[in-house]
């Protein structure tokens, strides 16, 4: 996990950015006072539509001592509830009608749910728009992540496309822990 080094922050530039969720130190997150993570599920954890965690990611969060409450856009089901259970999750936050993410209304009411403010919960995703730009509005703190799996769609392809070419702009503003 590397730390935004630069005086620059704007609200798609994340505090800190990993390959993967394996990659964030979540001892160093739970000392610098973070006590939840909400958590992305498309291209952060499975697949898009996917619904198999890998065993690593599986382990590394129930290892791990924050809450985790997955953030998502997708309807309730059955198969949340399953996906739940594989990423050790304290809950599942679903959008109130319309707004979900990257609505920053979606992630205050978050914490209204969590009674945590934005310093305490850290956001981890692997869209710009979604994930970063959302939370950044609400206050959390941000982490980024590498996108799994192949695009879905050619709109999905485009955005994937520019999302690379802006963590290519902004990566050598990121340095290791220290």
């Amino acid at each position: 996990m590397r730390k935004n080094t630069s005086r620059h922050h704007g609200v798609f530039w994340p505090d800190f950015v990993a390959r993967s969720v394996v990659d964030i130190d979540f001892y160093y997150l739970n000392r610098i006072g973070i006590k939840a993570v909400m958590i992305d599920l498309d291209g952060t954890v499975v697949v898009r539509g996917g619904y198999e965690v890998s065993k690593q990611v599986s382990k590394v969060l129930k290892d791990q001592e924050l809450k985790v409450y997955i953030a998502t856009n997708r309807p309730k089901s059955r198969d949340l509830k399953n996906l739940e259970a594989q990423l050790s999750a304290s809950g599942v936050i679903h959008p109130k009608g319309l707004v979900g993410k990257p609505f920053a209304h979606y992630y205050k009411k978050s914490l209204q749910i969590l009674r945590l403010r934005g310093d305490q919960v850290a956001m981890i995703g692997d869209r710009y728009i979604q994930d970063i730009y959302g939370a950044n509005r609400a206050g959390l703190v941000t982490i980024h992540v590498d996108k799994l799996g192949e695009s879905a769609n050619i709109i999905d392809s485009f955005i994937s496309y520019l999302e690379s070419r802006h963590s290519k702009k902004i990566d050598r503003h990121y340095k290791p822990l220290q």
